[in-house]
């Protein structure tokens, strides 16, 4: 398993002892768990989970559990729920003394704003969120270096950025990042003053060493090497990380029969998430982790997880990576359920399907020809049921739209040409 130094930032117990860490660039205290407002609950018959259809009360009372426990930092976004997140945290938090809670909001890359609509942009989220300030605020999913320079150089993006920074209304401007390492020393060279930087670490992405079986011959892209890289460079630029993704979308929380039970031995008493946040709490630089909650129960094993943050142990490193190994020799589609690439142009749920595929090509169901019977139970039926009258993988036009905003780089026309192959396979209609 690859060795890192263990965090050394500064900690502090909060409320019902939930670990918080001291920014070192600024002194605020910042709950080690945070609460991402990408996922939130939503309500019945909502055809995608990140759609607008949220259901606004459970979430206020999930973000509410959330501060009274002892979290104190919020992330939201222009995007996540088609801007129903960004209304709803406002909501939620304006109930609150304002400096009880840290508020973070992205500008929306995607968009390509020029100035003057990021003028517009940044407006509209500070009254979406009620607030007169962000304590922080991100150039959002940074993918590439000519990205960065279009959007954020070109047209004075980034200077008015910096300027609502002296005016107060940005307390630390960062960004959040899926590019390669040449865009990270570009983004760090370019004379902003970042003070915060969000990177998507967690076990399987820092530590991923491949490990086939007879039935898998494919290789999962990431290069393992990568967040490594960015963790040291930012340590050495003295930016602390904000972690998100810590569970690949939720991918190892519910991990794989073969490699859940794994970990499940070694600690009977902890869920298979507990693993994830201890290791990327453990990271270092680390100052916060990002958890998508829509669950009270999932909010309350992350609160277990930090409360307090308890580091793992060299056997808990050796169980973990044997997890892993069993782990990544799966054919799973390395999908986060971000829901970037939605809407389709052909309405195809395309997170939706990459989860039922992941869930058919689990333990239970390989080798390919072992069960088929098994893998038709579980795939078709769910694919009918779960995805309704929406596009599936068969209806995919092959546009390429959905590849462009794919953080992963996940090359989604092959993939749902990979699915349904698979569904013919098992003889089911997949339209």
């Amino acid at each position: 398993m690859t060795s890192f130094p263990e965090n050394s930032l500064r900690f502090e117990s909060g409320k019902n002892n939930l670990t918080h860490r001291i920014n070192p660039r600024n002194g605020d205290r910042i709950s080690l768990l945070g609460f991402g407002a990408m996922r939130l609950p939503m309500l019945p018959g909502a055809p995608l989970p990140s759609g607008p259809e949220v259901d606004e009360a459970a979430a206020m009372a999930l973000m509410d559990r959330a501060y009274q426990e002892g979290v104190n930092y919020f992330d939201t976004a222009w995007p996540y729920h088609q801007g129903v997140s960004e209304v709803v945290v406002g909501k939620t938090l304006k109930k609150y003394p304002r400096n009880s809670f840290n508020l973070t909001d992205k500008m929306p890359s995607f968009l390509n704003p020029d100035r003057k609509k990021a003028e517009e942009i940044f407006q509209t989220q500070l009254e979406r969120c009620r607030t007169e300030y962000f304590d922080y605020y991100l150039c959002h999913s940074l993918m590439s270096r000519e990205n960065f320079v279009n959007v954020y150089e070109r047209d004075g993006v980034l200077d008015f950025l910096m300027e609502q920074k002296k005016q107060g209304r940005i307390r630390n401007l960062g960004w959040s990042f899926h590019g390669d390492m040449e865009t990270l020393d570009y983004v760090l060279g370019c004379g902003a003053d970042w003070d915060v930087g969000q990177l998507q670490l967690n076990y399987h992405d820092v530590l991923h060493r491949y490990v086939p079986n007879i039935w898998n011959t494919q290789f999962l892209t990431r290069e393992a090497a990568q967040p490594a890289r960015a963790l040291e460079r930012l340590a050495e630029a003295k930016i602390p990380v904000i972690v998100m993704e810590p569970l690949l979308g939720g991918r190892l929380g519910g991990q794989t029969r073969r490699a859940a039970e794994i970990l499940r031995a070694a600690r009977p008493e902890a869920s298979v998430a507990f693993w994830a946040f201890r290791f990327a709490a453990g990271l270092p630089n680390v100052l916060c982790v990002l958890s998508g909650m829509n669950q009270v129960g999932h909010l309350g094993d992350n609160l277990h997880s930090y409360s307090p943050y308890e580091p793992l142990t060299d056997e808990d490193k050796a169980v973990l990576q044997k997890s892993l190994d069993v782990f990544v020799s799966q054919e799973h589609v390395p999908c986060t359920g971000c829901g970037y690439c939605v809407p389709c142009p052909a309405d195809i749920n395309i997170p939706g399907v990459f989860k039922l595929y992941n869930r058919a090509v689990d333990d239970d169901y390989v080798p390919p020809a072992a069960r088929p019977r098994e893998r038709e139970r579980d795939f078709g039926p769910a694919y009918d049921r779960e995805l309704g009258e929406i596009g599936k993988s068969a209806d995919c036009l092959k546009c390429g739209a959905c590849q462009d905003h794919c953080p992963q780089g996940i090359a989604v026309p092959d993939r749902m040409d990979q699915i349904r192959t698979f569904a013919e396979k098992l003889n089911i209609l997949s339209k």
